[in-house]
């Protein structure tokens, strides 16, 4: 009891004194050596806080950029056709190419700042627009005629250059998506050009996408593949079908389908597995309207097929988890 007494004693003192020189709890608990956990407890709360302010000013930067960037192209588009028809051929050229330019220029400018680093690829992708526009006004404007091919050839040639030596530089995802496309665009003409067939273009350029994705997707923009999966297989097997089609080789369309899906499951990329499975399902069911339209057993012959596929396949899983994992652990 006394024990207790004298800490009362001692807290109205202490809250005595407090008052009298007006002393704040905080001010008293760091004067007792409880400081350092007021101040840990103060840097965590605030670290928190900062990580959370700089998560939310990540987004509005990259929101405003984006919006930025639109509304820049939305009034150099509202320009141009307002004025396009009162404009001779130089001034033509000059508000297409030239504001293309002006445009990578600032996207270059951004990039090397880290105030405005958001804003250099919606600028990337306005200069992707306006650039070739630019350049097929000028043949169009300045050129003598001839075969326009040229002209898209050699508009989507250049692009494809000063894209890909500006993802060497800056080395981001964006220009090397737009390198691919003019890239892409380039070879279609060249083979066009050629006299090459639809369905041969298609096989060409669908199988080097599908290279071209495989080999990104092991990098660090991988983030560009799921385009390049979709139009490479789109693309390669709807060449292959065409090349096939009322042929003795037309099964083979379903096997190229599910290698397909082999491939898929091996990059794990369900963009692909999506190309595959819609492929089979329109082959079937384009084969079925060919040949087996009143039929009811080609169904059900499907549905027994489709069921043996499944059991197979679970008896692959075990296979491999009782006798192949195995092995390679032992």
């Amino acid at each position: 009891m006394p024990e207790i007494d004298a800490r009362t004693r001692a807290l109205e003192d202490v809250a005595a004194i407090a008052r009298q020189h007006r002393l704040t709890a905080a001010e008293i608990s760091a004067a007792v050596g409880e400081a350092p956990a007021l101040r840990q407890d103060s840097r965590e709360s605030s670290g928190q806080a900062g990580a959370g302010d700089n998560r939310a000013r990540a987004v509005l930067v990259r929101v405003l950029g984006f919006l930025g960037g639109t509304f820049v192209f939305a009034g150099i588009g509202v320009f141009i056709g307002l004025q396009w028809s009162q404009m001779n051929s130089a001034a033509r050229v000059i508000v297409t190419l030239g504001s293309g330019l002006a445009v990578f220029v600032l996207a270059m400018l951004a990039n090397r700042e880290e105030r405005f680093e958001k804003a250099a690829t919606p600028l990337l992708l306005i200069a992707a627009v306006l650039e070739p526009a630019g350049m097929l006004v000028a043949f169009q404007e300045f050129g003598s005629g001839g075969d326009w091919r040229v002209a898209g050839l050699i508009t989507a040639g250049a692009m494809a250059v000063q894209f890909g030596a500006t993802f060497g530089r800056l080395r981001r995802s964006t220009p090397l998506f737009v390198a691919l496309v003019f890239g892409t665009l380039f070879w279609w003409t060249a083979l066009d050009l050629l006299d090459m067939g639809d369905k041969e273009i298609a096989l060409v350029l669908g199988g080097s996408m599908l290279l071209a994705a495989v080999g990104i997707d092991r990098t660090g923009h991988r983030d560009i593949t799921p385009v390049w999966y979709l139009l490479g297989a789109s693309a390669f097997l709807y060449g292959f079908f065409d090349a096939v089609e009322r042929t003795p080789f037309e099964i083979a369309f379903v096997a190229a389908a599910a290698a397909f899906v082999y491939l898929s499951v091996v990059l794990h990329t369900r963009t692909l597995l999506f190309v595959a499975t819609m492929a089979i399902l329109g082959y079937t069911a384009w084969f079925t309207g060919e040949h087996f339209a009143d039929s009811v057993g080609w169904p059900l012959s499907l549905i027994v097929f489709g069921m043996f596929m499944i059991a197979l396949s679970a008896l692959a899983f075990r296979i491999d988890r009782d006798y192949v994992r195995v092995l390679k652990s032992g």
